[in-house]
């Protein structure tokens, strides 16, 4: 609270605290299979227009692909707002891959969330098999890094691709977002009922000195 005197009246304005409001949370049902050897891949997109304003906080995705070989999948999220902002961040990075080896994790298919809150889990990209629970996206970068101070308003479209033939086929069942935007209520300004108090208490004073002399 900050408090300013100013001509003998006190001028009070309370500061709205930040805290963080829901503004997406929601799953679509895709079914759609993921075609195998090919870098086209799929991609799915949802559009808000009607959103509150204020800057996201934190952004977390919902993925559950059934069959198919997690070594092969790629994919990423694209944001593009109104203004044309076009932002992406990768979420799956051929899953398990390293330099001993190349094929990656043979597990099939994730029901996963994938945010920065997967901190217990680590990557997803250490997922050696199937994958359930929540896990940091296969990234140098976070989420909530990546889109934190944006509107949540625009276009929001998931893109997969199955990188390989010949190891079965991935199947998108559904995909969804979580998004936190910042709310942070408008400063309230007592200034003239605090000014009133401080001042009748002032001629209160006054009044008693007087009549005590």
């Amino acid at each position: 609270m900050k408090t300013t005197i100013i001509g003998g009246f006190a001028i009070l304005n309370l500061a709205g605290v930040a805290s963080a409001t829901v503004v997406v949370d929601s799953d679509w049902t895709v079914n759609t299979a993921i075609t195998a050897g090919s870098p086209v891949g799929i991609t799915t997109s949802e559009t808000f227009q009607n959103l509150s304003s204020s800057p996201i906080t934190s952004v977390s995705v919902d993925l559950d692909i059934s069959g198919g070989f997690n070594g092969d999948l790629y994919g990423y999220l694209t944001y593009q707002g109104a203004n044309g902002t076009v932002i992406s961040e990768i979420l799956l990075d051929y899953v398990g891959t390293t330099t001993a080896n190349p094929f990656g994790s043979s597990g099939s298919g994730m029901d996963v969330t994938l945010s920065d809150a997967g901190t217990a889990n680590g990557s997803i990209h250490n997922a050696a098999v199937a994958a359930t629970g929540t896990w940091l996206a296969d990234s140098t970068s976070t989420l909530d890094s990546t889109f934190g101070g944006l509107s949540a308003n625009g276009t929001w479209t998931l893109y997969l691709a199955d990188m390989s033939e010949g190891s079965g086929t991935s199947t998108l069942i559904s995909w969804g977002l979580d998004i936190n935007a910042s709310s942070v209520p408008e400063p309230v300004d007592y200034g003239w009922a605090a000014g009133t108090l401080v001042l009748a208490g002032s001629i209160w004073r006054l009044r008693r000195k007087t009549a005590i002399a």
